[in-house]
């Protein structure tokens, strides 16, 4: 029986992550807001039949729950969690263990963080079944200059850490802090 895995925001910074698990044999669930990109990343993989679609807004709190149990009674307990979470959705990752664990199952969550989340103390959960790692994607400097990651930088990073068992993961680098690039408004 193939391992199930789950990608939310996976249509843009981690399209290649899950296009690397179907490679790998896993049955990847990806969940978004856009259908359009969604359906980009299953057309892409050399495994299209292994990726299928979740059009979800993880925002909306009640259909989440829903979705995550849906899927649940669909395809079984998952194995791996890769969630991007924007912090406009305060109660996403908390439905989603709720949820994902009723299986009691044991199954692993990557949760990928910006950069800001480096100095804090990693997200609590209340699941017993749920193995939190946290991926914190960095910047990249060089001489007096740096910039953000790129979405094949993240995935590498990502994907990377889908194959370790450390507990904390930093994509890039966090330091020195005040050579961060500046966030911009496009």
């Amino acid at each position: 029986m193939a391992q199930e895995a789950l990608v939310i925001g996976a249509s843009g910074m981690l399209t290649e992550v899950s296009r690397w698990l179907a490679r790998q044999g896993y049955q990847v669930t990806v969940l978004g807001r856009d259908p359009i990109k969604l359906s980009r990343i299953r057309d892409g993989s050399i495994h299209p039949e292994s990726i299928h679609l979740l059009s979800q807004d993880y925002q909306q709190t009640d259909s989440l729950r829903q979705s995550m149990a849906e899927l649940v009674e669909k395809r079984g307990p998952m194995d791996v969690v890769v969630a991007w979470i924007h912090s406009t959705a305060p109660h996403a990752l908390s439905v989603i263990v709720e949820e994902l664990s009723r299986p009691e199952k044991s199954w692993q969550l990557l949760h990928v963080c910006g950069s800001g989340v480096w100095k804090n103390y990693p997200t609590k959960l209340t699941s017993e079944a749920c193995i939190y790692r946290r991926v914190i994607l960095g910047f990249t400097c060089a001489g007096e200059h740096s910039r953000w990651l790129t979405n094949d930088e993240i995935a590498a990073g990502v994907i990377d850490a889908l194959q370790t068992t450390e507990k904390q993961i930093i994509v890039g680098q966090v330091e020195p802090w005040e050579k961060r690039p500046a966030y911009s408004s496009i």
